[in-house]
């Protein structure tokens, strides 16, 4: 019963451990959905941002040739001014790219790193589910065994009682024959001597 009662224990251990590996894995998951969901969001922010820096590019190298060739109007002119003036926005927005695209790195690092781990608690899922599963088997295997013991030990106790039924019987059967014996050779013999004595004084 105690064998029993441990591997209950174990198994109940067993299906807790395996409830917080699934609690972990849901967990993992969820983080890399909104890992997924940053991923997708950086990586639009940097097409956006690398799209208009080449936009900007082409618009002030288009416009430079065209005041080096002699060709540029008061229009154009004053639009290379402001860009001139908006250089250092310009730059801002391929600073601020820059730091889109480190971010975008280390978030793949990030991922990297979840998805090792996720498959790390998956390995630990997949054992730890092995694992209770040959316990719960051996646990199985257990219980018919002791199911059959207990059976087995319910047939002898019948058997005893039997048994000790048949010894009674036969001790009163022996009894009865030693009595009769008794009565045959030496009550009636000894009823049939005195009889005899007392016919002589009779």
């Amino acid at each position: 019963l105690s064998i029993q009662q441990g591997l209950a224990a174990e198994i109940r251990e067993g299906v807790k451990e395996f409830g917080k590996w699934i609690e972990v894995g849901i967990t993992i998951l969820q983080m890399l959905r909104r890992n997924e969901e940053q991923f997708k969001q950086l990586q639009s922010s940097i097409r956006r941002a690398i799209l208009a820096s080449k936009q900007n590019i082409d618009k002030e190298a288009k416009i430079e040739r065209e005041m080096l060739l002699g060709r540029g109007d008061g229009r154009n002119l004053e639009a290379f001014e402001m860009r001139r003036r908006n250089l250092t926005s310009e730059d801002a927005i391929l600073h601020s790219a820059s730091d889109v695209t480190e971010s975008l790195r280390r978030t793949t690092q990030l991922m990297q790193q979840e998805i090792e781990r996720s498959a790390y608690s998956a390995k630990v899922l997949d054992e730890s589910s092995r694992t209770l599963k040959t316990t719960f088997n051996e646990y199985r295997g257990f219980s018919s065994v002791v199911r059959s013991s207990k059976q087995l030990i319910t047939k002898l106790e019948q058997s005893d009682w039997t048994d000790r039924l048949l010894i009674l019987f036969g001790l009163f059967v022996f009894i009865l024959v030693v009595v009769y014996i008794l009565k045959k050779r030496v009550w009636n013999t000894g009823f049939g001597w005195i009889s005899w004595f007392a016919s002589w004084f009779i």
